[in-house]
């Protein structure tokens, strides 16, 4: 009688090596020394902004009790960007940029310092409150495309990409710790001191900078900036799939994501709860935002990205829609972090997209008008929101921007096969820029 062998099972030592290399593929650009301080020094920095975000709004509820003014303030901290997007790569290219971020970073540090002890003397007016939202706006405009074009410099090119998740996962991680603290520092410190902390945490970053090294490099000859930007938008026009794509960030900038700044009314106002739930539930999009990203940073490139793109989109807006229903702080913490995944998943992808299919001659003005999509329409958006709650009601302007957004996406969801056989997308190399 022929008896087969059985078959010895696997060792599991191999699989866990196997996740062990994922594991250590997922973080390997933290092993270049000048972006692990470059990243060190924007997480704690980023920890301080969004403290003071959180604080800054919660402060305009108490002294006006108008989202309206919510809204104002988050349209003057970001309207700078509306301008500065598209000639930001230039002005980038053409100044030292180390030197221009220790200056508007050192900008910055100041602004909050005179916000904390305007609030200190209780002498702060909303007046005050909106001229240094926008002072700090212009200085952070000019510091994003001199952010963004450090990254080549600071790991080697097959790193890139995953450097660009990464520096999305320390953004969101900010944005789930920063609140968390903000809100518990409300309670307990007051306002004030989270401006201190915002502060000081600017000197994070500031000393990374100063530690760093960075290569020489001689600035490049331009027929002009207004010639370089026409030339980005010519090719754009004539790959009408890149519209598509870039239409994705914009309408979330307008209809979706300024459910951010009027966190503060949303809390308070339809979840009941204070300073420290507050705190809690932006940590949650935060949270649903990390975990996004390191998904992403550890996937390949995956298939059908179009599609998932849209897919994002409307499962966000889809969340924004019952996000305006709820009354209870569980649901809405479950919510958020939903939103914070679906928030993340549309928007790298949507960037890596462009990116790879852009060609590098190009391909820094392409990432512009992302960037004018995600933070140029931003405060137009705010506004828009922040008018709209003012007028009909918080649940009917979130309720509003989610089902004209959602609507928006399944459209290009059912237009999308024919779409990928009429305008397919250009193919090109590997990128050279990063986005956030």
């Amino acid at each position: 009688m022929n008896r087969t062998p059985s078959k010895s099972p696997e060792p599991a030592v191999p699989v866990v090596a196997v996740a062990q290399r994922r594991l250590s593929s997922m973080f390997r650009s933290l092993r270049s020394r000048d972006f692990a301080l470059f990243w060190g020094g924007n997480f704690l920095s980023n920890i301080g902004t969004w403290m003071q975000n959180l604080a800054l709004g919660w402060l305009i509820l108490l002294m006006t009790n108008s989202p309206f003014l919510l809204g104002l303030n988050g349209f003057l901290s970001q309207a700078p960007s509306l301008f500065f997007s598209l000639p930001g790569g230039a002005i980038a290219d053409r100044l030292n940029r180390r030197k221009l971020m220790l200056y508007t970073q050192t900008y910055m540090m100041l602004l909050a310092l005179i916000l904390a002890v305007l609030t200190s003397f209780k002498v702060i007016r909303i007046n005050e409150i909106l001229l240094i939202s926008l002072l700090t706006g212009l200085a952070s405009a000019l510091n994003n495309p001199a952010y963004q074009a450090l990254f080549p410099d600071l790991v080697e090119r097959e790193d890139l990409l995953n450097a660009v998740a990464l520096n999305s996962a320390q953004f969101n991680m900010s944005r789930a710790v920063g609140p968390m603290l903000a809100g518990l520092a409300l309670g307990s410190l007051g306002a004030a001191w989270c401006f201190y902390l915002n502060s000081v945490s600017f000197l994070a970053l500031i000393i990374a900078l100063l530690i760093i090294t960075l290569p020489r490099r001689e600035s490049e000859g331009y027929d002009g900036v207004w010639e370089a930007m026409l030339e980005g938008l010519r090719f754009v026009r004539r790959n009408p799939v890149l519209i598509i794509l870039l239409s994705v960030p914009a309408i979330l900038s307008l209809l979706g994501l300024p459910f951010v700044v009027l966190m503060p009314a949303i809390a308070r106002d339809m979840v009941h709860t204070g300073a420290s739930g507050l705190g809690y539930l932006m940590a949650g999009a935060g949270l649903g935002a990390v975990v996004s990203a390191l998904i992403l940073a550890g996937l390949e490139d995956p298939a059908h990205k179009e599609r998932l793109i849209m897919s994002s989109a409307a499962l966000f807006s889809l969340g924004l829609i019952l996000l305006a229903t709820v009354h209870s702080f569980r649901w809405a913490f479950v919510l958020l972090v939903v939103l914070g995944v679906t928030m993340v998943g549309a928007l790298a992808l949507t960037n890596s997209t462009l990116q790879m299919s852009s060609p590098p001659a190009l391909r820094g003005r392409v990432m512009s008008m992302y960037n004018l999509a995600v933070l140029g329409l931003a405060p137009v958006g705010s506004l828009q929101m922040g008018t709209v709650a003012e007028a009909r009601g918080m649940r009917f302007a979130l309720a509003l921007g989610g089902s004209v957004s959602l609507v928006y996406f399944l459209v290009l969801l059912a237009f999308l096969p024919r779409l990928r056989r009429v305008a397919p997308l250009p193919r090109s190399g590997r990128p050279e820029t990063a986005g956030r």
